[in-house]
């Protein structure tokens, strides 16, 4: 007997000749000079398989980059050791366009995550739950810019800048374009970047890709005001005015901008990781990488599969809404403004003893008589000034005028603010 050494294929083979012979596996097993366990466990095997199963089984593979050259192989870890956040199609692009690898064949972006898994630089994703369906974009057709998508991302930590900073991403879902991805210093999260400076990013973007039909975003401060919504926000009304509707998602479902949140994502992947000299300099690869993203980049995006956005929607490159700067104060549609702020209803209660009520922090003194009553306010477009009413009949009725103001955020040097985008008019 031989317990501890293999057997051949020849030797299996024989086994099932002398089965044929022989009344028993172990009668047969002791022929070929094995235990009657190894004989009745090949036996099996064959009456399973047939031959087939009787053949050795196939090495253990040498890992995903056996058949690469060296230096490649070693720069494909060290990229994702540089990069944790880095994908593989991704890397493929950064290790092509490295001169230490001039000539030589990069393996695919499949075999690049696949050794990173192997080395076990990638952790296996948790089974996630189907998300809930987003609601229909507000506006239909084939215009890739039909509707962009805005969000913040706050407190992110970039090596080599001491102070946390805060990502604004906008992107064309209908185009997978990355229209923008800014970078604040932002200490205090996004309420605390100046909101001008938040919508003259959103302004380079008009003016470089053109206005789109509709702006989604979600509850941030900058994008709808105080959660109390007894305003719209400056954001609302400077779109109104450059022909922008603004449409809110619902609250709590971030999965209604997904295509943004996976642009954050995109951000960070390149982003979080290399040291920069400071924010500009931050800004400026960002910028060249979104360039990228738009030209060169295979993108995932279900409108693109798998090439480049400006590659598969040449047209994108503008929507054909020009959006000129100097020009903003002259073509800024006042009119469009007066009728969002129409479609408002407020109602104040007015002081006990003073006799005031409180309207965008100016006092509006009504008197005594109306002490203590709820009395409705309305905007009136014919003047722009804010009239106060007094109560009605029924609960939506409006009683007599009691007097009307004007309102300084209803301005539209206010709405505008204070830009280093938009050129100001002469006086």
């Amino acid at each position: 007997m031989s317990p501890h050494r293999r057997s051949s294929v020849a030797e299996r083979l024989a086994l099932v000749g002398w089965l044929r012979t022989e009344p028993s596996v172990a009668a047969a097993s002791q022929r070929v000079g094995f235990s009657a366990d190894w004989g009745e466990r090949w036996a099996r095997r064959y009456r399973a398989g047939g031959s087939a199963a009787l053949q050795p089984s196939a090495p253990t593979a040498p890992g995903p980059l056996a058949r690469q050259d060296p230096t490649v192989a070693t720069a494909v870890l060290a990229i994702r050791r540089r990069h944790p956040r880095l994908g593989g199609r991704r890397a493929r692009l950064e290790l092509a366009a490295d001169p230490a690898l001039a000539g030589k064949p990069i393996p695919s972006a499949r075999t690049i995550h696949r050794a990173w898994r192997a080395a076990g630089l990638v952790a296996t994703r948790p089974p996630r739950q189907a998300p809930p369906p987003s609601p229909p974009l507000p506006v239909a057709g084939a215009d890739p810019h039909a509707v962009w998508q805005i969000d913040h991302q706050d407190h992110l930590s970039l090596g080599g800048v001491a102070a946390p900073v805060v990502l604004q991403s906008v992107r064309a879902p209908a185009a997978g374009l990355v229209v923008g991805a800014d970078l604040f210093p932002g200490p205090r999260g996004a309420q605390g970047v100046p909101l001008d400076d938040v919508l003259d990013a959103l302004r380079r973007g008009f003016a470089t890709w053109g206005r789109p039909l509709a702006l989604s975003v979600d509850g941030g401060l900058h994008f709808l005001g105080q959660p109390q919504r007894q305003f719209p926000s400056r954001l609302e009304l400077l779109c109104a005015g450059l022909g922008v509707t603004v449409v809110a998602i619902r609250p709590g479902r971030p999965t209604d901008h997904g295509a943004v949140e996976r642009q954050h994502a995109i951000c960070d992947g390149f982003l979080l990781g290399p040291t920069y000299p400071d924010l500009p300099a931050a800004q400026t690869a960002l910028d060249a990488h979104v360039t990228r993203l738009n030209t060169a980049f295979p993108s995932r995006a279900r409108v693109c599969g798998g090439h480049p956005p400006l590659e598969v929607r040449p047209a994108a490159r503008h929507s054909g809404r020009p959006y000129d700067p100097a020009r903003e104060a002259a073509d800024f549609d006042v009119a469009a403004v007066d009728r969002l702020l129409a479609t408002w209803r407020w109602e104040r209660r007015v002081g006990r003893r003073s006799g005031q009520l409180s309207f965008a922090d100016r006092p509006i003194h009504l008197g005594r008589a109306w002490a203590g009553q709820i009395v409705p306010l309305r905007f009136d477009p014919t003047d722009r000034r804010v009239v106060v009413y007094a109560p009605g009949p029924a609960p939506d009725a409006l009683g007599p005028e009691l007097t009307r103001f004007p309102c300084a955020a209803f301005d539209p040097a206010t709405i505008r603010g204070r830009s280093r985008v938009a050129i100001p008019p002469s006086p």
